[in-house]
């Protein structure tokens, strides 16, 4: 996967319950690696992923927060896959879905063996809260390899970005946690990311 391409991205399906998970499998019949995108609702997600892809309008956006209310699944070369959790923490998304969202992640990060990575989205503006700390230590609980992605780090300068990422990173309190500033209108990151997930996954492979 050293030479992999992110481009070539199409999208499979929706789901909500593990029965309903697709099985992704690559040209010879083995299942793909899986990357899951989590974060706060806004964070920027399918931004993110439309950009990482360079597929303009693949991953749809919302200018309402917490839009999206399942799992996309999402296949790239035939080698990958991405699924775009929804977004977690936005009051005006009703009581009963918002309700449905902790077990529905639990439930995912839980069954799915294919499973390798989780990008963390995290605006750099924002102080880390309850549901942030908590959807760590599910990631922890769960064995899982992370990557901290700060978001919309065009908004601050150079050294408040610095300021800003310590200060969540203290207030993570998780060692090792990889991190890379990401902006999508100023075209930071997308090659460190790549460059991040494709070491992420040889390591996990």
């Amino acid at each position: 996967m050293s030479q992999f391409s992110f481009k070539n991205a199409k999208f499979v399906k929706t789901a909500m319950e593990t029965k309903d998970y697709p099985v992704l499998r690559n040209l010879s019949g083995d299942i793909v690696p899986e990357v899951a995108v989590a974060g706060r609702s806004n964070v920027g997600k399918s931004s993110l992923l439309n950009h990482l892809f360079q597929a303009k309008g693949l991953v749809k956006t919302s200018s309402t927060p917490g839009k999206t209310q399942a799992l996309n699944f999402f296949m790239i070369n035939n080698e990958l896959s991405f699924v775009d959790l929804p977004g977690y923490g936005y009051a005006e998304v009703p009581l009963k879905v918002r309700k449905q969202w902790g077990p529905m992640v639990q439930n995912y990060l839980r069954e799915r063996e294919s499973l390798k990575l989780i990008l963390f989205l995290f605006d750099i503006r924002r102080k880390p809260n309850d549901d942030d700390k908590k959807f760590l230590e599910w990631v922890s609980h769960h064995k899982k390899a992370a990557i901290l992605v700060f978001t919309k780090c065009d908004k601050l300068k150079r050294n408040e970005r610095k300021v800003n990422a310590e200060a969540a990173l203290k207030a993570f309190d998780t060692e090792n946690l990889h991190h890379v500033y990401y902006s999508v209108t100023k075209n930071i990151g997308h090659k460190e990311l790549t460059n991040i997930i494709i070491d992420a996954l040889k390591d996990e492979g």
